[in-house]
């Protein structure tokens, strides 16, 4: 597996961009940027700019915008788009943008040419501390959410915190229900960090968060570095996401955003260790009081689908096993477990209980 350079700065994109691709070896012959056109204003200046200064040929692909266009027709527009204009296997992509753009130039990336080298410069905060980092990338299938996919590191993720500074309050809450997935894995050091109050506009690109998104991908990538594949210690940052890939699968991306579905799955989870007494009622309290802080939901958006259809999206789940669910239940800030063989109706009786 390549090692991805991390880099975490304020203000800085233009210099972390030339860095990073000086260091590309072999040198590329030439860069597509694949860009989130919500991000252009924001950004793209200082893209340009670094990319004049590498002296590299490169050239903008426009990004389909939104969860809804993460599918292999849009994989295929962009593939054959990128051979319009020249690529070879020595060409590089450049991922500008949210999560959709991040995961759909890496599955392209990891397929074209049986594989290129590609990058990250996420826009939001939800790419900055987990959707730009692993190398997980994928598009949706009708039957699911990233079912079709591959492993496919990144060179370098380039997170620079004054990007967030245009995002919309739902587009930064959707982000912090990441941060709190990986205060439960990371310890409590970054749980107890993360405030029972929103983080004003003014703060968003201060230090405090810098520390969240640095902490973050350095844990994911840490574990990633390990665990590759996703066989072992890897699944942990699974975590509220089997829930949450079935509602926001079952919802739609207008009423249910990832970020948002991940918080009501984290809270599926606590509830499930609580029913097994694997953790104290004040762990689910303190969940709840933050995801509420942060503009997080604790209800499913409208009446929750129908016991047979959650069951039958949940056993679609990528960890699914034989018929049932692996889930991971958190315990207390840093540690959870892995539990296998849980039964979809179990988890469908959970999510009916605590989100109806």
């Amino acid at each position: 597996m390549s090692t991805t350079r991390l880099l975490t700065q304020r203000g800085q994109l233009q210099k972390m961009l030339v860095v990073a691709v000086a260091k590309l070896r072999p040198q590329p012959s030439q860069i597509l940027v694949v860009l989130d056109t919500r991000a252009k204003q924001v950004c793209m200046p200082a893209v340009n700019k670094a990319l004049e200064q590498c002296k590299i040929h490169f050239r903008i692909l426009r990004a389909p915008a939104g969860e809804a266009n993460k599918t292999l027709t849009s994989a295929q527009s962009l593939a054959e788009r990128c051979i319009q204009l020249g690529a070879d296997r020595h060409s590089f992509l450049l991922a500008v943008g949210g999560g959709v753009t991040s995961d759909l130039t890496g599955f392209v990336a990891a397929n074209l040419f049986r594989g290129i080298a590609w990058g990250v410069v996420p826009t939001t905060l939800l790419a900055m501390v987990d959707a730009g980092v692993g190398g997980k990338t994928a598009v949706n299938l009708p039957a699911g959410q990233n079912l079709f996919g591959a492993f496919h590191q990144p060179r370098f993720v380039l997170n620079d915190v004054r990007l967030l500074r245009s995002l919309s309050n739902r587009t930064w809450n959707c982000g912090m229900g990441e941060v709190l997935k990986t205060g439960m894995l990371a310890g409590p050091k970054l749980w107890q960090s993360i405030p029972n109050r929103a983080v004003a506009p003014s703060r968003r690109t201060g230090q405090m968060v810098e520390d969240w998104i640095r902490q973050c991908a350095s844990f994911k990538q840490k574990i990633v570095r390990r665990d590759a594949s996703d066989c072992g210690e890897r699944k942990q940052l699974n975590l509220g996401h089997t829930f949450g890939h079935a509602l926001e699968t079952l919802a739609g991306p207008k009423k249910l955003s990832h970020g948002e579905a991940v918080a009501l799955g984290l809270r599926c989870a606590i509830a499930m260790s609580l029913e097994q007494d694997l953790c104290a009622t004040d762990y689910a309290l303190q969940l709840d009081e933050k995801l509420k802080a942060h503009g997080l939901p604790l209800r499913f958006p409208g009446s929750l689908p129908s016991p047979a259809s959650l069951r039958r999206q949940l056993l679609r789940d990528k960890k699914k096993g034989h018929g049932s669910l692996e889930l991971i239940l958190p315990i207390k800030p840093g540690l959870c477990i892995l539990v296998q063989g849980v039964s979809a109706t179990k988890a469908t009786n959970t999510i009916h209980r605590l989100l109806g």
